[in-house]
């Protein structure tokens, strides 16, 4: 069995012989906000990276008469994935990955023995990058064109020396070209690779890959596209993710929130920069509260955040803060003598990463570095500076128990226990720790459609709820 784990470096050198540079693969601050909550391997990468493996110690040279992968999850970068091969008898194997507990890619191939592989039709170079076009629905559904096929031989076989050194290089600039047409051309930018079914034939028509899309299902976003190149053909399957949760604009929220509700309030948002976290921060300063708010990668996000408050009335400011350093002693001179009165707790990582009937240690340990230390030693710093009202979210998932977050909420679950001992062991210490519903963030955004609460009132609620248990006495 083999393992590895990708990386962004490897991410990059894939892009670049692929031409597929969506930002879902290669752009880890984008690919946050999708519903994967962090940066994917192309399925393609994952699957060439498979075949180079089954042919280890292979020397003679091999034509694919066939080519069948499905993906049913995505390879986070950073994960562990392993290899698995079953050979079936003369010339058909299954090619397994799986990552997380769960199968990543089912790859069945046929082959026969070639001769010395064919560079017909294969421009020598890389694919121009460009950007991966934002196309409607209708103009999906009525989606064709061409793609001309790249194969750089000398990058190629830095990745995949045996894939190169066996089978043809047209057949591997003909499998290449199918990311690039998913992630660039159609669906293009909001794209998920599903499934790849190829075929060799005799028919050889043109010296490009057509494309043309001949059916959309509307109701799961899945667009069927056929594809035919010098020797091969077939169709591929792939997904069109929803856009990120944009959250309501501060002009909005000002219509619900009197202008000084919340005025006294020095509150430090962690995790502020959106989701959750951004619509209390714009929520508190639309009633008068003085925020800042916390990011870790999403700078960007957090002075988008900022200047909506401050443009509509509001104070605020944004400090970098990464939850996961054991010591926080640079919050506190971020904060340059500014004590906050209220701390709101929405740091945490993509929630929906577990699988269903598995129980990972490794991922509750990473919720419990969010959720448990990362929280005290936020709490403990800052009690240096006099913060006794401390907002931590819990969920309702904890009533529910869905099967495939046992390590989420076993981590909320200890986090509301450790909000219990924080009160009982400091009376004069306000600890408000509401079990909250689905809202609508980008870590509750699905391809099917799932009931979630519009956030901006229900957290309106918990704000005022929380201020009035915080009130002095």
């Amino acid at each position: 069995m083999k393992h590895r784990r990708f990386t962004s470096d490897d991410q990059l050198a894939f892009a670049e012989l692929s031409g597929d540079y969506n930002p879902l693969h290669i752009d880890a601050i984008a690919a946050r906000r999708s519903l994967f909550g962090a940066q994917v391997v192309h399925g393609i990468h994952s699957l060439l990276w498979g075949l180079d493996w089954w042919l280890e110690g292979k020397t003679s040279s091999i034509q694919f008469r066939s080519v069948k992968t499905v993906f049913p999850k995505p390879v986070r970068v950073g994960d562990q994935v392993s290899l698995l091969i079953e050979n079936h008898g003369e010339r058909r194997s299954t090619i397994k990955l799986q990552s997380g507990g769960s199968t990543a890619s089912i790859t069945d191939i046929e082959w026969t023995e070639a001769g010395e592989g064919s560079s017909d039709f294969i421009k020598a170079g890389f694919p121009d990058r460009r950007q991966p076009r934002c196309l409607s629905d209708n103009e999906i559904e009525t989606a064709s064109g061409t793609l001309d096929l790249y194969l750089n031989i000398e990058a190629a076989g830095k990745i995949f020396p045996n894939l190169v050194g066996c089978v043809s290089p047209l057949q591997i600039a003909i499998i290449l070209s199918t990311t690039r047409l998913v992630g660039v051309e159609c669906p293009g930018a909001r794209s998920m690779y599903s499934s790849l079914n190829l075929s060799s034939n005799d028919l050889s028509d043109g010296a490009t890959m057509k494309y043309e899309v001949t059916k959309l299902d509307r109701r799961f976003g899945l667009a069927s596209i056929s594809v035919s190149a010098p020797g091969m053909a077939g169709a591929i399957k792939a997904f069109i993710r929803p856009s990120h949760q944009d959250q309501a604009a501060c002009l909005e929220l000002k219509k619900f929130v009197e202008s000084n509700e919340f005025k006294g309030q020095r509150a430090l948002v962690i995790g502020g920069s959106r989701g959750l976290g951004e619509v209390s921060a714009k929520l508190l300063a639309a009633g008068g509260a003085d925020v800042k708010i916390t990011y870790h990668q999403g700078m960007d996000d957090a002075l988008r955040v900022v200047g909506d408050i401050n443009s509509n009335g509001g104070i605020s400011g944004s400090i970098h803060v990464n939850v996961l350093s054991p010591e926080q002693d640079s919050l506190l001179s971020s904060l340059d003598g500014w004590a906050p009165t209220h701390l709101y707790y929405f740091a945490t990582r993509f929630i929906f990463s577990g699988v269903k009937g598995v129980f990972s240690g490794e991922l509750f340990t990473d919720f419990c570095d969010y959720y448990i230390f990362g929280f005290i030693n936020i709490v403990d710093r800052l009690r240096r500076l006099g913060l006794r009202n401390v907002f931590y979210p819990s969920t309702v998932a904890i009533d529910e128990l869905p099967p495939d977050m046992g390590e989420y909420t076993a981590a909320k679950t200890a986090g509301e226990v450790l909000c219990m001992y924080l009160k009982k062991g400091n009376k004069d210490m306000t600890v408000y720790c509401p079990r909250l519903d689905r809202m609508s963030t980008d870590q509750t955004v699905s391809l099917l459609h799932i009931r979630s609460h519009d956030p901006a009132p229900v957290m309106l609620e918990h704000l005022r709820k929380f201020r009035d248990a915080s009130a002095p006495k």
